[in-house]
């Protein structure tokens, strides 16, 4: 069960949340200019006391999760940046859904990341995915996700964690040499695997949207956006290995399987990545597509993007998020249809 939260929502909470509603169906603006600090050694606070000082292979009982969900905020109202609802979710550094499938996790301290490595190497040793399900994981993420609830105070929302999609599971899980060949030479065990894949992710989904309290009837998706509904964010950053066809045909039905588990979705996409977009416009769901900005030259320039903007503003709302000038975000204001479109433009802390 959720963790009773009295949410006090002011009246011009409550308008934004109307906004948000009629954002999803696209017939709203919305822009948000959000701090976000930039990639700094991991902090990883240890069930013993002292923070990680060396990379460390990582096992769920060596987090320390009370400081993890941070010290309870006394409460208040629910608080927002611009048009963006605060959030908080579970701890994203870790890849939760990859290290309760069986992925073995490094954490890299100076690195300032986790890394899930693969766990099948070869499909004669893969009997499924029971021998290999890490449940103490789950049950870290769920007593996390019930620990940020209780330390809210009511002026944040907790979402899902973050959550990579069937493809990422698989790249994790298999690795990028054995996912490929298997397109080709393994059909049905990797499609066995993507069916075995899916169903974790939305049994792990459903095990944090349990524990997560409703704002206002409905819930707040991490970037920050009521719904009337629950919702899942997902992905398929794996998808850059693939051919359009390739995810088009074998990845996006486990995309549309995953959005189809709740009533609002949205697929992250890398703007040096942005081959799935006319597959996923061709669907129903996911309804709404949020693109990471890539820095040059792993991405291209914004203005280069405005053509595929458009072209998903045609049929979905669409979220813009990465580190945006001013002058950028006039500039996309000024060239795209602002029904459904969400900048969300991150900003270094002075």
């Amino acid at each position: 069960m959720p963790v009773p939260i009295d949410y006090r929502i002011e009246d011009e909470m409550r308008r934004l949340m109307a906004h948000h509603e009629a954002w999803w169906a696209g017939r709203a603006l919305l822009v948000a200019r959000v701090p976000s600090s930039p990639l700094a050694d991991l902090w990883l606070p240890l069930a013993d006391g002292t923070l990680a000082a060396e990379d460390v292979d990582l096992q769920p009982e060596m987090l320390d999760l009370d400081r993890l969900a941070g010290e309870p905020l006394p409460p208040g109202p629910l608080e927002r940046d611009e048009d963006r609802i605060r959030t908080q979710s579970a701890f994203v550094r870790v890849p939760w859904v990859e290290a309760i499938m069986g992925c073995p996790i490094r954490a890299s301290i100076q690195g300032g990341a986790m890394r899930a490595h693969a766990f099948v190497s070869d499909w004669r040793a893969w009997g499924g995915g029971a021998a290999y399900r890490r449940d103490d994981w789950l049950e870290a993420l769920v007593a996390l996700t019930e620990r940020l609830a209780a330390a809210s105070g009511g002026r944040y929302a907790v979402t899902h964690t973050l959550m990579r999609g069937p493809v990422d599971l698989a790249e994790a899980a298999l690795g990028p040499r054995l996912m490929a060949i298997s397109l080709y030479d393994h059909p049905a065990e990797l499609r066995a695997f993507l069916e075995y894949a899916t169903g974790v992710f939305i049994e792990v989904l459903e095990a944090q949207l349990a524990r997560i309290p409703p704002v206002a009837g409905g819930y707040v998706n991490p970037f920050g956006v009521w719904a009337p509904g629950r919702f899942v964010r997902t992905q398929c950053d794996a998808s850059a290995i693939l051919s359009p066809a390739q995810y088009r045909d074998w990845f996006l039905p486990f995309d549309q399987e995953i959005c189809r588990a709740v009533d609002y979705s949205i697929i992250h996409l890398h703007s040096g990545s942005l081959h799935t977009v006319p597959a996923l416009l061709a669907v129903e769901r996911p309804q709404a597509i949020q693109v990471s900005l890539d820095p040059e030259p792993s991405g291209p320039p914004v203005e280069r993007l405005l053509p595929v903007f458009r072209q998903v503003l045609g049929r979905k709302p669409l979220i813009v998020d990465g580190y945006l000038t001013e002058e950028q975000i006039d500039m996309l204001l000024r060239e795209l249809p602002h029904d459904g479109l969400y900048i969300s433009a991150r900003t270094t802390p002075d």
